[in-house]
């Protein structure tokens, strides 16, 4: 029976460590979202995995491992800030999502223009909603904040980037 036992748990051990493999590609977007250095943002993810899987116990199976890990990546990220380490800037949307395959090189170029013009807030919200596909309530509790008001960062921000895009807004450097 003890045997047993601890076979089940080795198997939900792997289980578990298998979940957070399978959102490295996420979490590195959203690093490089909170980062302004693709070095910054790999330093972020492994000291992310490095916490999950010392604190697995702490999950909760039936959870959602993705916004878990997320959750951590920006608690880290806000210590690091509170420690002043220099890494916040500009996202790099390389690879954050697969772009529609009619969509012009120049079009996506201006979307990461536009994005790089947004607060930090702004392209948070936009990464782990728009791009990532979290729900507002996922994140809401990475981010720490309450669900009405990633509702309302988000309209700000998709607003903000429409203005953009539109050109109703001036370009960093530009005065009016």
């Amino acid at each position: 029976m003890i045997g047993g036992s601890i076979g089940d748990n080795l198997a939900l051990n792997f289980r578990v460590e298998d979940q957070f493999a399978v959102h490295i590609p996420a979490l590195q977007r959203f690093a490089r979202t909170l980062t302004s250095a693709p070095d910054l943002a790999d330093d972020l993810v492994q000291d992310c995995l490095e916490r999950a899987i010392r604190k697995k116990s702490l999950f909760r199976s039936p959870a959602n491992p993705r916004a878990w890990l997320f959750k951590i990546m920006h608690n880290l990220h806000r210590n690091q800030v509170v420690q002043k380490r220099p890494h916040i800037g500009s996202v790099e949307l390389v690879d954050a999502a697969e772009p529609p395959r009619q969509l012009a090189a120049s079009e996506l170029n201006d979307v990461k223009a536009a994005m790089e013009m947004l607060s930090q807030e702004h392209k948070q919200i936009l990464m782990l909603v728009a791009v990532e596909g979290l729900s507002y309530k996922e994140a809401a509790q990475i981010l720490g904040i309450q669900k009405g008001t990633v509702m309302s960062r988000l309209a700000r921000a998709r607003d903000q980037l429409r203005s953009i895009m539109n050109g109703d807004q001036q370009t960093r450097g530009e005065t009016r």
